[in-house]
């Protein structure tokens, strides 16, 4: 008895480079190198990431986070050095010589912890905004190759499948195919403002 079975290929970038030319994966390689670069860059240098990818206009608001992080470590390690050396005092101070030395005390303290927090918080905020640049660098830079082409057409045919050791089944193949050479979303913005300049020179 004939065996049948049914075989859906899943949209992923090791099937899509199964029907890609050479040229294509070439390209498919540059971008990748590119994006690894684009990444990269930015975990060394804040904002590099950003101006990498051609949006300029979110570098100031990189260093401007990590500007703030930095000044508010600095403000409250400075704030923390005080408190302790106050609290280090009281300490060490007789306390029947200070009025209200327990509410001195205790109010040192709680100072303490509170510029101690501050500090803390300072720093992870820092990490996080240089985090968050990381990462929006490495998307813009995938987003820079995606395609928005209208060449992209969905495709059935049979094929044959192995089934068992000695017998093949009809199957069936879903690919996406890219007719045409691909119009990335970086090549699809430049083509606009080509566009728009003529208009405006025109008019």
């Amino acid at each position: 008895m004939a065996a049948w079975s049914l075989a859906f290929s899943l949209l992923t970038p090791s099937t899509l480079l199964l029907g890609q030319s050479n040229s294509e994966q070439a390209q498919d390689s540059l971008e990748n190198l590119r994006i690894t670069r684009t990444t990269r860059i930015a975990a060394l240098v804040p904002g590099a990431g950003q101006i990498a990818n051609r949006k300029y206009w979110k570098a100031p608001l990189v260093w401007g986070g990590m500007a703030w992080c930095i000044s508010s470590v600095s403000f409250n390690l400075a704030e923390l050095r005080a408190a302790r050396t106050r609290l280090i005092a009281l300490e060490e101070s007789d306390p029947a010589l200070i009025p209200n030395f327990f509410n001195e005390l205790q109010t040192a303290r709680s100072e303490e912890a509170f510029y101690r927090r501050n500090r803390d918080l300072s720093w992870f905020a820092l990490v996080g905004v240089h985090a968050l640049s990381i990462l929006d660098a490495h998307v813009d830079a995938n987003l820079l190759s995606f395609d928005v082409s209208e060449n992209l057409a969905l495709r059935i045919r049979p094929v044959p499948l192995p089934h068992a050791p000695v017998l093949l089944a009809p199957g069936l193949v879903i690919r996406w195919h890219r007719s045409g050479r691909n119009l990335t979303n970086f090549e699809h913005s430049r083509r606009v403002r080509s566009a728009f300049k003529r208009n405006w020179k025109w008019n």
